[in-house]
């Protein structure tokens, strides 16, 4: 095949009938990260890098809690996609009713236990109320969790890109709002609890009050590898944030919280991706056809992203670093290239072990979750600076890439057998 047909191909790819909605939630989820970007513009150049490392640990404890949320929406957004069982919606909506009340009702526990316990000091907040005000997000959690998995598993498009609208331009003019008002990171705590109710509530129609049949059973396991998958997500991307604060302290943890907003861009605008690979590969599998084929516009659309993310991130460092969070944090534009090679490393791994998952082989997600400890000691041993630490980190991200992209191809070569999935065997 001739190179200069390489485009025309790729883009008859992503023309294919059913891949609308794909392309859809794609493009949404990118200007969600332009919001997101925003978000951390501003804050970067309000803060400083001592105040913005501890912001950035808020928003990895955040992200560790909805990260395992993200596993039943996963799994959800699977069986859904399948349609073997018409009352499956109806279940998961009396779920997430329950889920909500119990929530309300453990919040005040929840409150007293962090008022008491006051972990704070130990993940390098100042600020106490910050992470009781983060707690008041997770009543509406399960519920927003399990409303996506629905509209994503029948590839609802609007609801879908509704919700996540919402949910990012609230946060980012409430947190602005709050900031400026004198509210400090707790202000910014309030104003993310607050974001996951707003993300919520264009769902909520998917969450019939009337009476329902129970969930049925495997869905809580089905659900477990993914549940791994999006703590992997968490350590090998965010760790670095942890382990920068501990070794060398708040300014460093600042300047790998502004690093780390790279990475975050270059995943999350791919992260659409896996949730709407898993269940058109699922479906695929379902009806017997080859899984490789609903793969194709969505790893098509990861090399659009990360190819101009990487070369832009080797080509200006400097002004990218200036532009994004100001010129404090210069002192790590030199790593930005190692960061951008990471980020799109890990990336393809969490969409090569969602494409395996949605074929029926969990194996790639344990390597996930094997990767993790190996990295966490590299980089610790690693720790002594913050280009040996991100160093580590690559080296793990590119051999944790290679192994997945290994299975995978060796697993589109030799399909499972149809119902093999993960939707049908959990």
């Amino acid at each position: 095949m001739h190179a200069a047909a390489l485009p025309g191909r790729m883009l008859a790819r992503l023309t294919m009938p059913g891949t609308g909605p794909i392309l859809a939630i794609f493009l949404s989820a990118n200007i969600v990260n332009l919001g997101n970007l925003g978000f951390n513009v501003l804050f970067s150049r309000w803060m400083g890098p001592a105040s913005f490392g501890e912001l950035a640990t808020l928003l990895t404890l955040f992200l560790a809690v909805m990260a395992t949320l993200t596993a039943l929406q996963l799994a959800v957004s699977q069986r859904i996609a399948a349609g073997a069982d018409p009352d499956l919606a109806r279940a998961l909506a009396r779920l997430a009713r329950r889920g909500l009340g119990i929530g309300l009702v453990a919040l005040p526990i929840l409150v007293l236990g962090l008022s008491l316990l006051d972990p704070g000091p130990a993940l390098g907040l100042t600020s106490p109320a910050s992470l009781l005000l983060l707690g008041l997000s997770l009543p509406f959690a399960l519920p927003l969790a399990l409303a996506r998995g629905i509209a994503t598993g029948r590839l609802d498009a609007r609801r879908v890109i509704l919700s996540a609208q919402v949910e990012m331009w609230l946060r980012l003019i409430l947190a602005g709002v709050a900031w400026q008002a004198g509210l400090g990171l707790p202000g910014i705590a309030a104003a993310i609890s607050l974001s996951v109710l707003a993300g919520l509530l264009p769902l909520w129609p998917l969450l019939p009050g009337r009476s329902a049949p129970a969930l049925p059973g495997g869905l809580l396991l089905a659900a477990l590898p993914f549940a791994a998958l999006q703590a992997g997500q968490v350590i090998l991307m965010d760790g670095d944030v942890l382990l920068a604060q501990s070794f060398l302290g708040a300014e460093a943890a600042g300047h790998i919280a502004a690093l780390g907003l790279f990475q975050r861009i270059q995943f999350f605008g791919c992260f659409s991706l896996a949730v709407v690979l898993l269940p058109a590969v699922a479906a695929e599998v379902a009806a017997g056809r080859s899984p490789f084929r609903a793969a194709i516009p969505v790893f098509a659309l990861y090399a659009a992203v990360s190819i101009p993310v990487i070369s832009a991130a080797f080509a200006f460092p400097d002004l990218l670093v200036t532009a994004l969070v100001g010129p404090a944090f210069l002192p790590a534009a030199a790593l930005l290239p190692t960061v951008a090679l990471a980020a799109a490393a890990f990336t393809l791994s969490f969409l090569l072990a969602t494409y395996l998952a949605a074929t029926g082989d969990r194996g790639g997600i344990w390597i996930v979750a094997l990767a993790c400890p190996v990295q966490l000691l590299g980089m610790a041993q690693m720790a002594h600076s913050l280009d040996a630490l991100l160093t580590a980190k690559l080296a793990c991200q590119l051999a944790l890439a290679t192994l997945l992209l290994a299975r995978a191809v060796r697993r589109s070569l030799v399909p499972a057998p149809v119902g093999a999935a993960l939707l049908s065997n959990p």
